[in-house]
């Protein structure tokens, strides 16, 4: 064989072995244990975990409950457009994403796998990211979760909030006709002059 033939060889089998290798750890799949409580609404059963896990860390030292904090986001995203919604999976993804892993952070591990302390430092990584799609991402994750977590009156307490001061009447029940009770109103006659 001709060294150049053999050069060549060499570089095409490298270049394979970086697209297979990259394929590889692109479909390295998470932590699978984790499980939602109800049917999801918008984010994927793959996506889900991430979510209670990117949670479990935004949240660490609250009485939040990370899987009922992705729940929630789940069921906020539901009023999204769809192209939002298609996206908030696809960042899930790609933060889950072994080889973003190991671009953005040096390991090739699906996030849901690290420790926490490199679940931390993942999610910092992304913080202070020069590309802004990474931070954008990075900064929706965490105000979705501390949003999900602070609007439920579970959380109230715990930032000693009494809770809102003016309670919300329910609306009567509604028919194509208008209201079916409608309350009384009081005559011309009854009313001060």
């Amino acid at each position: 064989m001709k060294r150049r033939s053999f050069i060549g060889v060499g570089l095409l089998g490298s270049a394979l072995l970086v697209v297979g290798g990259g394929a590889g750890l692109a479909l390295r799949s998470g932590d699978s244990a984790v499980k939602p409580k109800r049917a999801l609404q918008v984010l994927t059963p793959t996506a889900f975990p991430v979510m209670v896990a990117v949670a479990a860390r935004v949240m660490l030292g609250t009485t939040g409950d990370p899987i009922e904090i992705a729940h929630r986001v789940d069921e906020t995203l539901r009023f999204a457009p769809k192209q939002a919604q298609r996206d908030m999976n696809l960042v899930l993804g790609l933060f889950e994403n072994a080889l973003t892993g190991l671009l953005t952070r040096g390991q090739p591990t699906p996030f849901t796998l690290l420790s926490e302390a490199d679940q931390d430092a993942a999610l910092k990584a992304w913080r202070d990211s020069r590309v802004a799609t990474l931070r954008g991402a990075y900064h929706g994750l965490r105000k979705l979760s501390l949003a999900a977590h602070y609007a439920s009156p579970d959380a109230f307490a715990e930032v000693k909030y009494p809770g809102p001061s003016i309670t919300k009447v329910a609306p009567p029940a509604m028919s194509a006709r208008g209201a079916l009770v409608v309350p009384e109103t009081p005559s011309v006659e009854d009313m001060p002059q």
